[in-house]
């Protein structure tokens, strides 16, 4: 109490004066209109500039929030999409899931641990068995391809990264359904090269390549990335470098890809092949 006293008598000068100068601008914004129209216009521009700060103050904490409800709408418009591409075509018998009838599914995960500086490289999902993940399923951004789940506990899973000199990618360049090997040569983490490739195929710079889907574990048509229009001859082919577009420096969301039908498949490979 005594604080505030010693307060009061230290500033009481300056007190008095703004009290006297609101007492002054109430009575002439009162009395003359036009003083009131100024000072009307001057309030509601001050308080239409702190409610647009708050504004996005609130929005810049709702992006994490607003980033997840994204990425469950993208999830689910890929299964619609997978069990939309699944359904009758004229000429041809359907055989799909007896539940959704779509090859693949989508999970949506978050990256917890992530590199790009070793020559195996690997990546931390906060998903695991309970989510439905399995050793084998693929791994891939909003952006493109990022790798092969290698494996799993209860919460979390391991991926090996398309980051990693062991890893090998059945991927075509989109224009003319030419397919190859994509393959990381441990160097720099934004490129990687599509071998086997025939000389006589004609590239061109900026040429998409995607997933070939000759493998049970990506659907084909995932976007892997685009030629430099560096080429690398040798022997019967041609070695191509390929930018990715997947950004494994800022890798936070991806989805984990399910095959439906990949035990099926597998166990027939298995069988022609003894």
């Amino acid at each position: 109490m005594r604080s505030l006293l010693n307060f009061l008598l230290r500033f009481k000068t300056l007190i008095l004066f703004l009290v006297l100068e609101a007492v002054a601008l109430v009575m002439i914004s009162t009395s003359h209109n036009y003083h009131q129209t100024v000072l009307y216009g001057i309030s509601r521009n001050i308080t239409g500039f702190v409610a647009e700060r708050i504004e996005r103050g609130t929005y810049y904490f709702r992006l994490r929030q607003v980033n997840q409800e994204l990425l469950e709408e993208n999830t689910l418009l890929k299964k619609q999409i997978a069990e939309f591409s699944s359904r009758v075509q004229e000429g041809f018998i359907p055989v799909r899931d007896s539940v959704s009838g779509a090859n693949y599914t989508y999970l949506n995960a978050r990256v917890i641990t992530n590199s790009v500086n070793k020559q195996k490289n690997f990546i931390t999902l906060d998903r695991g068995s309970r989510h439905g993940v399995k050793e084998g399923m693929g791994v891939a951004s909003p952006s493109g391809v990022v790798g092969v789940v290698v494996g799993v506990s209860r919460n979390y899973s391991v991926v090996m990264s398309l980051l990693n000199t062991d890893f090998r990618l059945s991927a075509s360049i989109a224009r003319n359904d030419y397919f190859g090997s994509l393959t990381w040569d441990g160097t720099n983490y934004r490129y990687a090269r599509l071998s086997e490739i025939p000389h006589h195929v004609a590239v061109s710079e900026g040429d998409t390549i995607v997933t070939s889907g000759f493998s049970a574990i990506f659907p084909a048509g995932l976007m892997a990335g685009t030629l430099t229009g560096e080429q690398r001859r040798g022997g019967d082919f041609v070695s191509l470098k390929v930018l990715l577009s997947a950004g494994f420096k800022k890798l936070t969301d991806v989805y984990v890809i399910g095959n439906l039908t990949r035990e099926e498949r597998e166990n027939l490979e298995k069988e022609v092949a003894q």
